[in-house]
Order: C-alpha cells, then structure tokens, then sequence
C-alpha cells in the first residue's frame, strides 16, 4: 500500500453487531486510522460492541452511533466486516437494510468481508450485481440472482466483496485501500466538477 495515498476527510462506518469477525475489523480499523480516515462503529448494540476471534468472544469496541439514528448521507463509505453472528443480528432490525441501501443507492464505496455478501441479499441489494465471497454463499447467491465471481477481491462498479481469511486478508485490506482512495478521489472530481 503506497503511504502517499489518503483518506483525509473521509468518514467511513463500519456496520457491525455483537459478534463480528474482530480480525477483519481490527485490520481495516488499522489501515484506514493510518490513512487519516475517520471511522465510526455503527451498530444496533448499545455501548460496546463484542468481537469474535473464530474460537472464542474477543474485545470489546465502542460504538460510536446507535443504527436507528445512523444516517448513509453522514458516510462517505461503508466496511461490512465479517462474523455470522454480527449478520444474524443486525437482520433483526429494519435499519440495517435502510442504511446499507442508502450507500448502495448513492453509489458509495462498500466495502463487503466474507459472509457479510449475505447481508447485500437480505437487504435487497444483491440482485444483478456481481460478488464473491465463501463458498457456502454459493447457491443462495445465485437464487438471488447475483452473479457469482471466483475471484477475492471482486468489483462491481463501487462494490467490493470476497472470500475474506487469515491467508488473504492483508492482500484484501490494501485492495479496499486502493479502492476507497480510488472511489475518493473519484468524488472530488465530481465535486470540482460541480462546483
């Protein structure tokens, strides 16, 4: 990852419930803190937010905003971290399908770990669009009518999704950097444009 590139002025949330994969957390939180972005946790749980390490429960994360009141308009990107269980739980609240359309409709960088595709299908936004991820996705992915792609990372136009592990996740997190700094400077283009 080149250190040159930054995400200054940025706010990206994390969407995320008790239980999420702590490792794909703590490796984007790293990278994206390194590039000068601000990140809030967004999540239905109040307080603290508990990860999960494969085995066992982890740490304990502070939110930053409760999802009810959470809006897409306030981010400029949006990281769906990994974790069955964060999944699980945030499908138990209609918020989750409204913020996350609200960064799908405004055609906002997302960035999507593992099992967390499953939520693009459960909010309704994974029809048409191409995605990757486990493999046990596979046949709810093309029930969906998502188009299935092998390779991890996978892009379709300001997604990013794919089969996120220990032995790539490294390569995934600087691909989301390049990505997210790419999709930015794409915005300020846009912006000067506009203005």
């Amino acid at each position: 990852m080149n250190n040159n590139k930054s995400l200054s002025g940025t706010k990206i949330a994390l969407l995320l419930a008790n239980g999420f994969y702590e490792p794909d957390v703590t490796a984007a939180q790293r990278a994206l803190l390194e590039s000068g972005a601000t990140l809030h946790i967004i999540s239905p749980d109040q307080g603290l937010v508990n990860g999960w390490t494969g085995e066992s429960w982890g740490h304990h994360f502070m939110v930053d905003q409760s999802l009810s009141t959470a809006l897409g308009a306030d981010y400029d990107m949006l990281v769906l971290p990994g974790g069955q269980r964060s999944m699980d739980k945030l499908m138990l609240t209609a918020h989750t399908k409204r913020f996350i359309t609200s960064f799908m409709n405004a055609d906002k960088p997302v960035a999507v770990f593992g099992e967390a595709a499953d939520l693009l299908v459960r909010t309704d936004n994974a029809k048409g669009r191409k995605i990757s991820g486990p493999v046990a996705l596979f046949d709810m992915m093309i029930q969906a009518g998502v188009e299935w792609q092998d390779e991890t990372p996978c892009f379709d136009g300001a997604l990013m999704s794919g089969d996120v592990s220990d032995d790539n996740r490294a390569a995934f997190i600087t691909a989301m950097m390049d990505f997210f700094v790419s999709h930015g400077q794409q915005g300020d283009d846009k912006a000067e444009k506009a203005a």
